[in-house]
């Protein structure tokens, strides 16, 4: 079945959001769900440096999850897409919103690419077919807000 997505934009203003794997798509995602006022959990083997999110130091096994239903996202974000694809789908048993790096289709939330300017938000995405061309598409909208010629 083919998946329907709807764009929408959701106040995260104190909802809990965990992160699987705080590589470069999980920090990146923990800054934005944190910037727009959710309570951010990570659990990685590496400590990301990042303020303002709780850290959890350790090793992630597919047998070894921690309780998703108190999240209203999760976020699987490791460098084992099979790990990742576990992660999906217990988040959906336990009915918590999913987001699946490096594969949109298992989850049920694509970060889209934002320019925000003027007060004003504008999204961008291929549904993660093509990263490069939602940025490209990104930087022409900024370039053309800006007055830039590109």
């Amino acid at each position: 079945m083919r998946a329907m997505y709807l764009p929408l934009y959701i106040d995260f203003e104190g909802k809990h959001v965990l992160i699987l794997g705080l590589g470069e798509v999980g920090k990146r995602r923990a800054r934005k769900v944190r910037d727009r006022g959710a309570k951010v959990k990570g659990i990685d083997v590496k400590d990301p440096g990042i303020s303002g999110i709780e850290f959890e130091k350790r090793e992630l096994e597919e047998d070894e999850l921690p309780d998703l239903e108190d999240y209203f996202l999760v976020i699987a974000s490791t460098d084992d897409e099979a790990l990742n694809r576990t992660i999906a789908e217990k988040a959906e048993e336990a009915g918590v919103l999913v987001s699946c790096a490096g594969d949109y289709e298992k989850g049920d939330v694509v970060f889209p690419g934002v320019v925000e300017t003027y007060g004003e938000s504008i999204s961008i995405t291929t549904k993660g077919k093509d990263p490069s061309l939602t940025k490209r598409i990104k930087e022409a909208i900024k370039d053309e807000i800006s007055g830039k010629k590109t």
